[in-house]
């Protein structure tokens, strides 16, 4: 069997693809084809013997006939993406240049503005000149009568074919109303030429298409950058790699590469396949993957994955997957799959077409009919019957979403929120819950030192000690100590005899000081002596269970302190997960991080649904698992998180991380604030609220005006509505929609100062709830201490407390020589005074 893929022209959406996978099964058989509407691309499998050129122009004529094209791509998926934007970008300027330049030659004289005589001294010229500049509009966008009729014909009307027939409506009579006026010159009736020249269309037929095609453009930059960020993933791959075959040293292109062989990479390299470490050893960068930033160590024996970077040491690899079967590509695949899989929102507009249409030209041929009957005037009858497809022109339905979306999306922008299609902001309003990566979304994703515990020396001394041990050092452990020590301004001597021990620590000698930094099985192993090793055990296992790394410090074969080291929330994490809760809307953690680290964070932010040491297709899997009891937001950074990005039902992209995960986002927050995502939503549901009112009054004016327009007042009150009062009708409603839209611009939202500070209120006001429901009623509790002289003192009472069942926090103040203590009720305050008593210090 062997894979033949084409390229489609002219599939825009979930029905499209629908359509297409129809006219493809009756050729190859609908178990023998994948059509993706990301890259516009079809995939045949086929047997090995299958006639490919008798196969393709098979293919091509059922596609034609449904209203499609097939070509055989010749371009990467990213150019393609990039050159079918760049096309309807083009269409899009010239249709509106063409439509700017008609409304004025065809509205410029009742606006009072300069017209040239030529025009209006003949009316056929006025509106010949018209139709001229109409036609190329049309044939433009000519696609959209194709597709629109299509669906129409074959019984599923749609939006296209509400655009179609309004359209044509107005071209037709535009074209009679030319044809009437020409005869009037030519007999000379000008009464006949005045009635018909403010009684053109050709104006709506062009506005109709331009506003449509703005919205498919900006559908297609979405799809444009989905490409994108399958193409910059792909490009991350190294192009060679160097493999030991049979004793001898080859520098071999990636697809030469087989499973068994032995890949040689060193420091710096990408790993260019998944595979087992047979020697060596090394520090490999895993954020590509698991999104992690610190390194993990590799020894032999270490599953290693394609695409993560070795910073330090060298590692000879056997290779176990290559080519499709790595991780990278099964993460391009999953994106490729979310992508062509989720079906695009149905809009409100579209339901309401697929009964509207068929109404619609039920009503007209009614009123054509019951005119010709009872008056015998065919005249009458045929305006009669326009007047109806006119006045139901979807102007006012067309410009109910397309609007509404322009000034949220516009709004949006203006707060550092971009959303890139109106789909992403259709679906934010209905979101049930918000799964959250870790590292660089709720943290910051940089470690940071967050404890020194001193054990002999004062903490200045431990600083140091590591501090010249770490200097030359790039782990990213060892980076956040050497800040740590730069903001305090620790200065340091001579550093002699420096060994780097992989994956374990560092020896150095500091101002003719032994020094050994690293874990504590490391320490033990230089012959540290551990003074009270069970205190010392004691405190790295509550570092640990505070989700932060032990870095132990010994100088001159003594254990001097350990050091606390942790990636710090996001100032306003907690706030954004606060807020989501109020909001109704369950946020989530998925995460590549460890448990212990993933619980800490979680309880910190107030997360209740944690899911820990997760790959980029558990990610994804458990956003599909989600999406099956409610509307799913993936909000991440890395580009581990693209695929659940692609798959969740609105991708929300942290501004700070990868242009991978930007690319597969549809919401990208250039503040890197989670509060940005609850904003959003809020945004979100103020602009759907927008657009109900929107189609409410759209569907309203038709309710009334159409009935109107067939007829139904004449028999009564002698009113009939000609074609040129219901194109006026029409444009008033949609001013009236436009209008509406336009209140987004001040409607407040999350975020706004005084909404904010409404909301706020209302979230603080259930913070002691939550509290209470976590830890149970708090209260909080101050004393003074007598005896606290350093940072080491502060640490050892602020232990003290902590170690207490029930203690909250416990924060000791060097200055007022006081400690406040945020405690369960039922904990008595002497027993909080007795543990820093037996800490060894007074207490007032």
């Amino acid at each position: 069997m062997k894979k033949l893929r084409y390229e489609i022209k002219g599939m825009s959406c979930a029905a499209c693809v629908a359509h297409v996978e129809h006219a493809c099964a009756r050729v190859c058989g609908k178990e023998n084809i994948q059509v993706s509407l990301l890259t516009n691309s079809l995939t045949v499998l086929s047997e090995d013997s299958t006639d490919e050129k008798a196969l393709f122009d098979a293919l091509q004529k059922s596609l034609s006939a449904a209203g499609y094209g097939l070509v055989s791509p010749s371009d990467t998926l990213e150019d393609s993406a990039e050159k079918e934007w760049h096309r309807g970008l083009r269409k899009l300027v010239f249709s509106c240049v063409l439509t700017l330049l008609l409304m004025y030659v065809a509205m410029g004289e009742m606006l009072g503005l300069p017209i040239p005589s030529a025009l209006t001294k003949n009316g056929a010229v006025f509106a010949l000149c018209q139709l001229v500049i109409c036609l190329p509009v049309v044939i433009l966008n000519f696609h959209f009568f194709r597709n629109g009729f299509f669906a129409l014909f074959h019984g599923k009307p749609n939006m296209d074919s509400l655009i179609a027939i309004g359209s044509s409506a107005s071209l037709l009579w535009g074209g009679i109303a030319l044809g009437m006026m020409s005869y009037g010159i030519a007999v000379g009736d000008v009464e006949l030429v005045h009635e018909y020249y403010h009684n053109l269309y050709f104006e709506s037929a062009a506005m109709i298409l331009t506003l449509v095609t703005l919205g498919k453009t900006l559908e297609g930059r979405a799809k444009a950058n989905a490409a994108r960020a399958v193409s910059r993933l792909t490009s991350m791959m190294p192009e060679r790699a160097i493999v030991e075959r049979d004793g001898i040293f080859l520098e071999l292109p990636l697809q030469e590469i087989e499973v068994g062989d032995c890949v040689i990479v060193r420091e710096g390299e990408t790993i260019p396949v998944d595979g087992v470490v047979i020697s060596g050893c090394g520090s490999v960068d895993e954020s590509a993957i698991s999104g992690e930033s610190i390194p993990v160590e590799k020894t032999e024996g270490s599953s290693v994955v394609a695409v993560c970077t070795l910073r330090s040491g060298s590692l000879r690899i056997r290779a176990e997957k290559v080519g499709e079967e790595t991780a990278l590509s099964r993460i391009i695949g999953l994106i490729e799959d979310a992508a062509a899989s989720k079906a695009p929102i149905a809009r409100i507009a579209d339901k309401v077409s697929a009964v509207f249409v068929p109404a619609v030209i039920g009503i007209s041929i009614l009123s054509a009919a019951l005119w010709l009957i009872l008056t015998k005037d065919v005249v009458q009858a045929f305006e009669s019957a326009i007047a109806v497809l006119v006045i139901s022109c979807p102007c006012a339905l067309g410009l109910a979403t397309p609007t509404a979306v322009m000034v949220g999306i516009s709004r949006g922008a203006s707060k550092g929120i971009l959303i890139k299609s109106s789909e992403a902001l259709e679906t934010l309003c209905s979101v049930r819950y918000v799964m959250t990566d870790k590292t660089g979304t709720l943290t910051e994703g940089k470690p940071s030192v967050t404890d020194i515990i001193s054990f002999q020396k004062s903490v200045d001394a431990v600083l140091r000690a590591a501090y010249g041990a770490e200097m030359l050092s790039t782990h990213p452990l060892a980076t956040a100590i050497v800040k740590k020590a730069e903001q305090e301004g620790i200065a340091i001597g001579e550093v002699d005899d420096y060994e780097s021990v992989l994956g374990r620590g560092i020896l150095a000698r500091v101002d003719g000081k032994k020094i050994a930094v690293g874990t504590y099985s490391f320490i033990k192993e230089q012959g540290t002596s551990l003074g009270d090793s069970t205190h010392a055990k004691k405190i790295l296992r509550e570092l640990e269970q505070a989700g932060k790394t032990a870095v132990c410090v010994a100088e001159d074969g003594e254990l001097i302190g350990v050091i606390g080291i942790a990636d710090h929330l996001r100032e306003d994490s907690v706030q954004a997960i606060r807020a989501m809760k109020k909001m109704g809307i369950v946020p989530v953690m998925l995460t590549g991080d460890n448990e212990r680290t993933a619980v800490a964070v979680a309880r910190e932010c107030g997360i209740g649904e944690v899911y820990a040491r997760l790959l980029p297709e558990d990610k994804e899997a458990k956003i599909r698992e989600y999406a099956a009891q409610g509307r799913c937001a993936m909000v991440g950074d890395g580009i581990n998180d693209a695929p659940a990005l692609a798959a969740s039902d609105v991708g929300i992209a942290i501004g700070a991380g990868t242009e991978v995960a930007i690319d597969s986002a549809d919401v990208v927050l250039t503040r890197s604030s989670l509060e940005d995502a609850v904003q959003a939503i809020d945004l979100s549901r103020a602009t759907m609220r927008c657009i109900k009112q929107n189609l409410f009054w759209a569907l309203v004016y038709n309710a009334i005006c159409i009935p109107v327009a067939a007829g139904a007042l004449y028999p009564a009150f002698g009113i009939a509505l000609s074609p040129m009062v219901g194109s006026a009708a029409m444009s008033f409603s949609s001013v009236c929609v436009v209008l509406n839209s336009l209140r987004l611009r001040t409607i407040p939202i999350y975020g706004d100062r005084f909404v904010w500070r409404k909301k706020q209120k209302n979230i603080y006001k259930s913070e002691t709830k939550e509290k209470e429901e976590m830890f149970g009623k708090m209260k909080t509790v101050i004393f003074g201490v007598e005896g606290m002289m350093c940072k080491n003192c502060k640490a050892h009472v602020e232990r003290a407390l902590a170690e207490i069942k029930g203690v909250k926090s416990a924060v000791a103040d060097l200055e007022s020589k006081s400690v406040t203590v945020t405690v369960k009720d039922s904990v008595n305050e002497q027993t909080l005074k007795d543990a820093v008593r037996a800490a060894g210090y007074k207490v007032d």
